[in-house]
């Protein structure tokens, strides 16, 4: 019996920018590097034209990206099906747990500190970004959907654009953006690995049955 492969997520692109990702979430303490990054993006906001609506265009495009790829996997791979949803619904957890740590840590966006391009909404917080959540949460499932580098790095980099135009907005820092990439990438593939994980072990008591669900034709 041959043991089951697992998912062929391509690696290089997503695990480059958890990498720098993480970095950035290193100087929280002072937010020295958030802070002047973030002001920099938002004075360069004046001049990039329609910087208010950058982030908004590209998360669209990431949704109708994701939606897509899942519908291509869910009639092509039907073998995958457990693990996409997994990956599906660990998105909206990611998008849950962004919400809710808001509330906690109830940090006021910069746009609240320095005059920004678009509109300030002072009643919301900032940390961490729900944009770049749902952003990095799509291009895991289109990652895992597709399973080809070239999708994941186009995935990558709408995901990047969907962050940068959240600075250039002054709606969010350089840490709120990367917090919001590392929950959105980090929650689904927790939940897609411990649905791996259930499955190989249901496959030792039962091969024959659970193969499929561990093994997919180029994609899980």
């Amino acid at each position: 019996m041959q043991s089951p492969r697992p998912a062929r997520v391509p690696v290089v692109p997503l695990g480059a920018a958890l990498l720098a990702l993480l970095v950035l979430l290193i100087p929280l303490s002072s937010e020295s590097l958030s802070v002047v990054v973030t002001r920099a993006a938002m004075r360069a906001g004046f001049g990039v034209p329609g910087a208010t609506v950058i982030s908004d265009l590209a998360l669209l495009l990431l949704a109708v990206g994701t939606a897509a790829s899942l519908a291509w996997a869910w009639i092509r791979r039907p073998a995958t099906r457990v693990v996409l949803a997994a990956a599906a619904l660990g998105v909206g957890i990611a998008y849950v747990l962004s919400e809710s740590a808001k509330l906690v840590f109830q940090q006021l966006r910069p746009c609240g500190r320095w005059e920004g391009v678009g509109s300030c909404e002072l009643a919301d917080y900032s940390f961490p970004s729900n944009h770049a959540t749902l952003a990095f949460g799509a291009v895991f499932v289109i990652a895992l959907a597709v399973g080809g580098f070239w999708a994941t790095a186009g995935a990558l980099v709408v995901a990047l654009l969907t962050a940068v135009g959240r600075l250039l907005e002054g709606a969010h820092y350089l840490h709120d953006v990367a917090a919001g990439a590392v929950l959105g990438t980090a929650v689904p593939a927790l939940l897609v690995g411990a649905v791996l994980l259930i499955a190989r072990r249901r496959q030792r008591k039962d091969p024959l049955r659970m193969e499929g669900v561990c093994r997919g034709d180029g994609g899980i």
